[in-house]
């Protein structure tokens, strides 16, 4: 029901990358991810971290973990607003929380961004959200 999850973060100069790295590995629980450098508008230095869960166990591990830290409950009651046209879930967890093995979502920039790609076939928001629902019923 879920096709894939697609996690990104940005590490500023003024952040110390190894607690950045700490909080995405904690909400991916993945231990490898990508890395790549880019500058900022004043030509400081962003690190951005990736990584995209595709297998069916991992992505059924991650929401099972989201589960039993209570985070599913507060996606549901919002997600008329978080998934859009194409079936797609955006969330942020709060990045300062991961670092302290804590997950909270927030709506700030300093983030963890995900996005899940939600299957129906046709694709209609209605359906996907139900999908979405019924997918976590089931876990």
């Amino acid at each position: 029901m879920i096709k894939y999850i697609y996690f990104r973060c940005f590490s500023h100069a003024t952040e110390d990358i190894d607690k950045v790295r700490k909080a995405f590995k904690f909400i991916t629980q993945k231990d490898r991810f990508e890395e790549r450098e880019e500058k900022g508008y004043y030509g400081n230095k962003i690190i951005i971290l990736e990584t995209k869960l595709t297998k069916k166990n991992d992505i059924v591990r991650f929401w099972k973990r989201m589960k039993d830290y209570g985070i599913v409950d507060e996606i549901i009651s919002m997600l008329d607003d978080l998934v859009d046209e194409q079936g797609v879930l955006y969330l942020r967890f709060d990045k300062q929380q991961a670092y302290l093995e804590k997950i909270a979502l927030t709506m700030h920039g300093d983030s963890i961004a995900m996005h899940a790609k939600l299957e129906s076939y046709p694709m209609k928001k209605a359906k996907a959200i139900e999908n979405f629902k019924k997918f976590i019923n089931e876990i």
